[in-house]
This record gives structure tokens, C-alpha cells and sequence, in this order.
């Protein structure tokens, strides 16, 4: 991939065909998203703009054709965390942002995709008959569709944004993004603010439910980032990264997530990193 990103960074018109073709495959939509963001990271917002537009033509076809307007969403989404993330150089403007985008976005999905919604509702309604369950209230699974998808939709745009700063770093900065990974920490006010969204989503429930589900990703991912700096700073490698996630994902197992939101809230409060020794440094002190 390496290939692509030197050649879209030649000129716009290659980042221009890039955004098209990626935008007109099914499912690559994701990386016309990240070309975009890599154009915006390295050239600014005046320069992503022109990107920006043609990649919303085949977006902007797909959605009046099949009614899902994720590709066209991403795309926009991807502009503007990559504008904020070349702005404030910060990850953990990125997250909050991309929260608040989620909650928003709920209020647009019902307006762009409702055709495809009602699909989605009554495909689920089908398997849960079928599978002599009982079916609940129509109204309450198209508003699980509705954040499912929202949630989906900036997750995507995310991870799309980390392969465009991959590629960046890649190209003009070698290790920078792994350096930026392992040193993610939320400040303490985006923790309360992410916290307090998940406390109202879980005390009110119902319609405020988004601001829990929107809240979690955001401090999942600082959470990740602290254990792989940790055993990055006492060079474990990979060995201790895949025990990490067998337990996690096989023992924790539905709390892992929940360990991991405690993990960046503590962090947010006391950095952990900062309290521990490197290898070298312990090497060094015997």
C-alpha cells in the first residue's frame, strides 16, 4: 500500500482517481476514505476539498441507487477528523470528535437510509421468528439499526484516518504513528466528558443510549493504547501482545472493553506510563 499512497501524493489528479475508483468498488470504500485523509494530513484542507468532491460523486451515486449513504458519510467524516487531527496534532481531539459525530449522525441516518433501515429491521425480525424468539417492538430495533450503523460509520472513518497517518508517517516520518499510538492518553476532561456521556446514556436510557455507545469506542482505544505502549517500553513484543488479547477476548471475554475504558480512565488521571521503568532504564539502574 505503500505504492499507492507515493503515487496518489504525486499530484491531485491521482488522488482524485484514487477517491473514484476505491469509492465505486463495493466495500473499498474505506480506502478511498483514507486516501482523502492522507491528502488532507499532508496538504490541507484547500487541497482535500477538490478530493473530497469527486470522491462524493460515486458516494453520492451509490446512496440514490441503494440508499446507503455510508461511503458518503465516511468520506465526510474522514474530512473533517483529518482537518482536526493536522490542527491539533492530537489523537484525543480525534476520539471526542468522532464520538460527538456518532450522536449526530443518528439524527441524519433516519433522514439518508431509511429504505435501507427497514431492510435491516425486517431481516432481523425474520431470524429472531425464525429462531422462535421473541421479536420486540419495531420501533426499538430500528433504533438499535440506527446506532449500530452510526457507530459503524465513524469507527470506519477512524481506522481509515489511522491507515491515511500510517501512510504519512510512512512516507515522511518513519515509526512516527507507533510512537503516537503508544504515547495516546486522554486528558483528564475528555475522560469526564466521555464518562459522563456513557453515565447519562446508561442512567436515561432509551434515545440518550447513543451517548453511551458513542462514548465507548473512544476510551477502548486509549485503553488498547496503554498496554501495547507498556509492553513496548519494557520491550516485550509480540508474544506478550497476543497473551494480551487471548485474554482478553477468551477469558474477559464481554468485560474486556469495560477493563479496558477503567484502564484509560485511571491513565487519564495518574499516566501509568510515566510511572513505570523501561528496560533499558532498569538495565541501567542494576
Amino acid at each position: 500500500m505503500s505504492g499507492l499512497a507515493k503515487w496518489v501524493m504525486k499530484k491531485r489528479l491521482n488522488a482524485i482517481i484514487g477517491v473514484m475508483a476505491f469509492g465505486l468498488i463495493p466495500m473499498m470504500f474505506w480506502l478511498a476514505a483514507a486516501i482523502l485523509g492522507l491528502v488532507v494530513l499532508r496538504k490541507g484542507v484547500k487541497e482535500g476539498i477538490p478530493v473530497l468532491a469527486w470522491g462524493c460523486l460515486p458516494a453520492f451515486v451509490l446512496w440514490i441507487y441503494q440508499g446507503d449513504a455510508t461511503a458518503l458519510l465516511v468520506l465526510v467524516d474522514v474530512m473533517l477528523l483529518s482537518y482536526l487531527l493536522r490542527s491539533t496534532m492530537s489523537w484525543s481531539w480525534v476520539l471526542l470528535a468522532g464520538s460527538f459525530l456518532a450522536v449526530v449522525s443518528t439524527l441524519l441516518q433516519p433522514l439518508l437510509m431509511a429504505d435501507v433501515l427497514n431492510l435491516a429491521v425486517a431481516l432481523v425480525q425474520k431470524v429472531l421468528v425464525s429462531e422462535g424468539v421473541e421479536v420486540p417492538d419495531k420501533d426499538l430495533i430500528f433504533h438499535q439499526a440506527v446506532m449500530a450503523v452510526s457507530i459503524f460509520q465513524v469507527v470506519i472513518a477512524v481506522i481509515a484516518l489511522f491507515l491515511a497517518r500510517k501512510w504519512q508517517a510512512g512516507l515522511y516520518n518513519p515509526g512516527g504513528l507507533r510512537t503516537e499510538f503508544h504515547q495516546l492518553r486522554l486528558p483528564v476532561a475528555f475522560s469526564l466528558v466521555l464518562g459522563g456521556m456513557i453515565l447519562v446514556g446508561e442512567s436515561l436510557g432509551g434515545s440518550f443510549t447513543i451517548l453511551s455507545q458513542a462514548a465507548i469506542p473512544a476510551l477502548v482505544l486509549p485503553g488498547l493504547a496503554l498496554v501495547h505502549g507498556i509492553l513496548a517500553k519494557k520491550e516485550i513484543g509480540v508474544v506478550g501482545l497476543i497473551a494480551f488479547y487471548l485474554v482478553g477476548f477468551f477469558v474477559l471475554n464481554v468485560y474486556f472493553a469495560n477493563v479496558l475504558v477503567a484502564l484509560c480512565v485511571i491513565d487519564s488521571f495518574v499516566n501509568i506510563r510515566s510511572r513505570i521503568q523501561g528496560k533499558a532504564s532498569n538495565s541501567s539502574d542494576s
